[in-house]
Order: structure tokens, then sequence, then C-alpha cells
């Protein structure tokens, strides 16, 4: 069984909670969103070490296969999936990652970031959730992510 990872823009409803459990985020005031299906393609595109496969079924399914472009049993993958796809793919959607690498996840939120703003992996683990802006460091971010402490990915 793997670990799901909804992902959510860094907004109102959820700085208040990110305060409470003492998760750090700049409050710069920039807005956040959810990206479209073109940025989510833009983002997979721009992880050359990555072989990605899309799989999409207009007004039922959207999704991403990002995987290692040799040995994918032994190279970072993960599956991302648009919730609800409206089968426009210039309209924001909300996403999370079904399983997969959190060192390939970051790498793939951080890339959004720069396109949507700040955005909050939330791990279904129960671990804290980790905000990802567009000057972080992924590497630096997977170091002090409490999800990925005794990781080696």
């Amino acid at each position: 069984m793997g670990v799901l990872y909804i992902v959510v823009p860094l907004d109102d409803s959820i700085t208040g909670y990110l305060r409470d459990i003492g998760v750090p985020f700049s409050e710069s005031g920039i807005p956040s969103r959810n990206p479209t299906p073109n940025e989510l393609r833009e983002a997979a595109a721009s992880l050359a070490d990555q072989r990605v496969t899309f799989y999409i079924r207009p007004t039922h399914a959207w999704q991403i296969m990002i995987e290692g472009q040799h040995d994918p049993e032994h190279e970072p993958w993960t599956l991302l999936n648009v919730t609800d796809f409206s089968g426009d793919e210039d309209q924001p959607h909300s996403f999370w990652f079904e399983k997969g690498w959190p060192s390939l996840i970051l790498r793939v939120v951080h890339a959004l970031s720069t396109r949507c703003g700040s955005l909050v992996i939330v791990p279904d683990t129960g671990c804290k959730p980790i905000v990802v802006a567009a000057d972080d460091d992924p590497e630096v971010l997977f170091d002090a992510w409490e999800h990925t402490n005794g990781v080696d990915q």
C-alpha cells in the first residue's frame, strides 16, 4: 500500500491549520491557485530525466505517469491524477499523486509553484504537510520534510 499526496493551494483555507501544527510558510500575499492540466503538462515536460506518459479520457480521467527512463522499478516514479477533469485543459483543477517517490513529487510541485504560487503537499500518513514555493530548493525541502525522515530518495 502506498501513500497518497493531496496538493492544495496555499490560501486562507489552509494557513490557519498550518500555523496550528507548526508548518512554516511565507505570507508573501501572492495568490496561489490550482494548476491547469496544460500547466501540469509543462511541469512534467520540464523533467528531462523522466519519461512522461499521459492518460486522458475527456470528461473522465486525466493522469500523468512520470517514471525513470531506464529502470522504472528502481528510479523515481509517480502517478499524478487530476480530480474531476472537466474536459477543459485551460481550467484550473485540483490534483493529487497516487504513490511515488517524495523526491520526484517535490520536483513536480516545485515546477508548478513557479506558475501557480505556493502549493501544499499533504500526505495521507498523518505526517505534517510541506509548503513548496518557487524560491525553494526541492532537495532542501526533501531533507527538511518530516514525511521523508529516514527515506533515501
